[in-house]
C-alpha cells in the first residue's frame, strides 16, 4: 500500500468468517490482516467512512470483541479485495491478549 501509516504494528493474514455490525449494520465477510490497530474486512458490504460498527470473531486464540470505525473503502475496481479498513476504537483487553497470540503463532 501506498500509505504506511495506515499500517502500524506486527499483522497476521487470517481467514476468518464475520457476521455482525450492530445499530442496523448488518455486516458479513472475512477478516484478513489483523493487526493491534485495525483489520482489513473483506465484503461487498460497504458502509460510510467514519461509521462505527461492533465487531465480534473467534480467532484461534480467542475471541475478539471490539468497537471500531471504517477508515478507508476498497471498492475492488483495481488490483485490491473489495472491502473496509476499519481501525479499532475500543478493544478489551483479553480481545488484545488474542490478537497478540494470534501474531506471535504467525511468526513461528
Amino acid at each position: 500500500m501506498a500509505d504506511d501509516k495506515r499500517r502500524q504494528g506486527k499483522r497476521v493474514s487470517v481467514d476468518i468468517v464475520f457476521h455482525g455490525g450492530g445499530h442496523a449494520t448488518n455486516l458479513t465477510g472475512k477478516v484478513r490482516d489483523l493487526s493491534q490497530v485495525g483489520l482489513f474486512l473483506a465484503t461487498r458490504h460497504f458502509i460510510p467512512l467514519g461509521k462505527q460498527v461492533h465487531l465480534e470473531f473467534t480467532l484461534p486464540t480467542g475471541k475478539v470483541d471490539a468497537v471500531g470505525e471504517v477508515r478507508w473503502i476498497a471498492r475492488g475496481d483495481r488490483v485490491e479485495e473489495p472491502g473496509l479498513g476499519i481501525r479499532f476504537l475500543r478493544l478489551s483487553s483479553a480481545s488484545a491478549k488474542a490478537i497478540d497470540l494470534a501474531i506471535e503463532a504467525s511468526d513461528d
